[in-house]
């Protein structure tokens, strides 16, 4: 659906040149849901305003559905960003007009009567659930109620590729899973392809199904979910999945000398991280009875990631040194990832 090819978009900043998209080549699926992450000025924002030319790259090529539309101008691209939609961080509604009229502001010259206009308008408010909120203006609506607005106004022209540039930024938690589980029905009901900017892992986590992770305008590592959250090989993308798991808390209590890990004669911290899409087996009782030791748990963390679980576990192992060394090598070859802490 989406193909960039070697795109490059360069700004001058007090003088100095950066590359906000650094050569950058990358496919998105028809009806995927794909995350792009990266931390503030990784180039991520500037990439996906390329693909619908809001930023026009200074060499490389756009295309959406096989066409090159980086050589559209004018009309020709105005039609062709019609299937387009986006949504923002801040929902950028118009203050002054009611909920109703904001999502008929973008398709009010489409040639629709007045009425065959409000109906429709009305079906997208009734798709994102607020057909209640139709006379309200914006002043008048919570943040998740807004950004439902800011989707149903996207969706107005029926567009084949929603792109999303930190939509769920400025909401909480609750109302963020919210918006995302609106996406997932989005994806779902009308075959959206969507891409999801964002500088949190635990949204890419709850709805995408491949990321690519940029830092300093590069797409640094890509892949489905799974496997990044798994095994990620860059360190920005490991400080990325930390942040989503208390096991890397394990460093915060060894740095403040906390008296959890303070280790008598014979004991070793471990950290385990499940690598397999398979089920995660009792490790902690099946270890202890195996090689005869006792694993004191520290940290764990196991959730579903794509159908499948994933986490690990910060345990404290005790016993002969010998037993220790041979259930790491056993949880080695099971492909359980072991680190001697």
């Amino acid at each position: 659906m989406i193909r960039l090819e070697h795109i490059t978009k360069t700004y001058v900043n007090a003088g100095k040149k950066f590359n906000a998209a650094d050569d950058v080549s990358l496919e998105i699926e028809k009806g995927e849901i794909f995350g792009i992450i990266g931390f503030s000025g990784a180039g991520k924002s500037t990439l996906v305003r390329c693909i619908n030319l809001l930023e026009r790259p200074d060499s490389g090529k756009v295309l959406i559905g096989g066409r090159d539309i980086t050589s559209l101008h004018g009309a020709e691209l105005r039609r062709q960003r019609k299937k387009i939609g986006m949504i923002f961080q801040h929902f950028n509604l118009f203050a002054s007009r009611t909920v109703l009229q904001n999502v008929i502001f973008p398709i009010r010259y489409s040639g629709l009567s007045r009425q065959q206009l409000k109906e429709k308008a009305m079906n997208l408010l009734e798709l994102v659930g607020i057909a209640d909120k139709a006379g309200a203006y914006p002043s008048e609506l919570s943040g998740g109620q807004k950004q439902r607005a800011a989707i149903a106004r996207a969706l107005a022209s029926d567009p084949e590729i929603l792109l999303c540039d930190e939509a769920t930024s400025a909401l909480d938690p609750q109302t963020t899973e919210s918006i995302l589980k609106l996406l997932r029905s989005l994806n779902a009901k009308l075959g959206l392809t969507i891409v999801l900017i964002t500088h949190q892992m635990n949204v890419v986590k709850s709805i995408c199904t491949r990321t690519a992770v940029m830092e300093n305008g590069k797409i640094v590592e890509l892949g489905d979910v799974f496997g990044i959250f798994a095994n990620p090989q860059q360190p920005v993308t490991r400080s990325f999945v930390d942040t989503t798991s208390c096991l890397s808390g394990i460093n915060d209590l060894i740095e403040e000398e906390s008296p959890v890990v303070q280790l008598n004669p014979g004991q070793r911290i471990l950290r385990f991280r499940y690598l397999e899409k398979s089920a995660c087996e009792a490790l902690v009782s099946s270890i202890s009875r195996r090689f005869s030791i006792d694993l004191n748990i520290v940290f764990g963390s196991i959730e579903i990631i794509g159908d499948h679980p994933i986490g690990g576990l910060v345990v404290i192992a005790d016993g002969n040194e010998a037993d220790i060394d041979a259930a790491v090598e056993y949880l080695r070859s099971i492909n359980v990832g072991v680190e001697v802490i």
